[in-house]
């Protein structure tokens, strides 16, 4: 059997340590690289083009590339040839659909059980999407439903802004500018019906919208 090729990336180097020692007596995978900025994780898969990159959502601070979903969205659109499997701390169903629908071939929560990883990589190297058993069994909310028609960069502002991060702090991060960044704020409250922050943040956290 063919090794899977993997490269990791989090910003937590303990992490990193931690998977090299899971996956060091495993014959089915060969771990290229563990990396800890998006922008040393696309300088790999530009070199190495492993098989599996696989990625925390949260790494801030990298001056070259987004995370997040922004960073999701650009891996999978310019490098194909290597699938996405996310480890997040966030479980909310809106959050893992937009992960999806940004690239993404799976999703495996920081919670699971440390198997549900190789599980997961065995559904990627069949070819298949990795989807999780329990968030499959998630029954959206109203609120769920009524935020469903967020896009893809409205959630990523939103995800920046209960963060704490100023409009003009998101727009530098992701070389946007302050009015386009407003304006995806504005578009994402008149969707979740709030009007104004406080409304909004109240909205978001209540409902864990962007846990």
């Amino acid at each position: 059997m063919k090794k899977l090729r993997l490269v990791f990336a989090d910003d937590h180097p303990l992490v990193l340590a931690g998977i090299r020692d899971f996956f060091a007596n495993d014959i089915r995978f060969d771990i290229t690289a563990c990396v800890t900025t998006p922008t040393e994780l696309i300088e790999h898969i530009i070199k190495e083009k492993p098989d599996v990159a696989i990625t925390d959502l949260s790494m801030p601070g990298d001056t070259r590339h987004n995370d997040g979903l922004a960073l999701i969205a650009y891996l999978a659109n310019h490098f194909p040839q290597t699938q996405i499997l996310v480890v997040t701390m966030m479980s909310n169903p809106l959050v893992i659909a937009s992960l999806y629908k940004a690239g993404a071939s799976g999703v495996v929560l920081k919670s699971d059980p440390p198997d549900t990883l190789k599980i997961a990589l065995e559904a990627l190297r069949l070819g298949r999407q990795y989807l999780h058993p329990s968030l499959m069994r998630q029954q959206p909310s109203a609120d769920t439903t009524l935020a469903s028609d967020l896009s893809r960069k409205e959630i990523e502002v939103l995800r920046r802004f209960i963060g704490g991060q100023s409009l003009k702090d998101i727009a530098y991060d992701l070389s946007r500018s302050i009015k386009t960044i407003s304006n995806q704020k504005r578009s994402a409250m008149r969707k979740l019906n709030v009007s104004n922050d406080q409304e909004l943040i109240t909205f978001c956290t209540r409902h864990r919208l962007l846990d």
